[in-house]
């Protein structure tokens, strides 16, 4: 894994870790702060986060297991 590739996954990696609310934070906000029902943010968050980690993954092959 080229020092990009590594960078490109630690950074969705977090941005998946920190960077979306709570599904209580989105319970308490969403209406007032995208105007959606939580139900549909709660989805919208997990479709971003699935493009997150789908772009992260992109052009990437599976590491082999390591023999012991």
């Amino acid at each position: 894994m080229t020092g990009d590739q590594q960078r490109r996954m630690y950074d969705a990696l977090k941005r998946i870790a920190r960077g979306y609310q709570t599904p209580d934070q989105l319970r308490r906000g969403s209406e007032k702060q995208y105007g959606l029902d939580y139900t549909e943010a709660l989805e919208y968050a997990y479709e971003n986060m699935q493009q997150d980690a789908r772009n992260a993954i992109k052009g990437l092959r599976r590491p082999r297991e390591s023999k012991s």
